[in-house]
């Protein structure tokens, strides 16, 4: 793994106030590693709270942020992707909080351009509180 030399705004597609992730702090040729700090003022913020479902979005902006690095890296521009579908979401929790970092971990298990298939996972303390099999495209 190798740290990141990006900014955040520099390998994604999307635009402030939607993106969701606040940096990549590692990567290789299959993975990246990203970082989210969930405070009173993050999108998705309700009632102190943003709720768990949100994580399939944190797992799609970091791999997003894979094809991003891959892209500029190879001196090519970033383009948009989509989430096609996920398969085995699990939440092990109800939502997240003010003062909580996660850690998100996308693995490509399978390209084929321009489809690609990411296991998924998110910790908080070390401890998985999301994880999906999410199914992309880019055109």
């Amino acid at each position: 793994m190798q740290p990141c030399l990006y900014d955040i705004t520099e390998i994604l597609y999307h635009a402030p106030p939607m993106i969701l992730i606040d940096r990549i702090e590692a990567y290789d040729d299959t993975t990246v590693m990203s970082s989210v700090e969930i405070t009173e003022t993050s999108p998705f913020m309700a009632e102190g709270e943003v709720p768990a479902y949100i994580s399939i979005e944190y797992m799609a902006q970091s791999i997003a942020a894979y094809s991003g690095i891959k892209a500029r890296n190879a001196g090519g521009e970033v383009k948009i992707g989509y989430l096609v579908s996920t398969r085995s979401m699990t939440l092990g929790c109800p939502a997240f909080h003010p003062g909580d970092r996660l850690s998100v971990t996308v693995h490509l298990v399978y390209d084929e351009t321009p489809m690609a298939v990411f296991d998924c996972a998110i910790t908080r303390n070390e401890k998985l509180v999301a994880e999906a099999r999410l199914n992309v495209y880019q055109p």
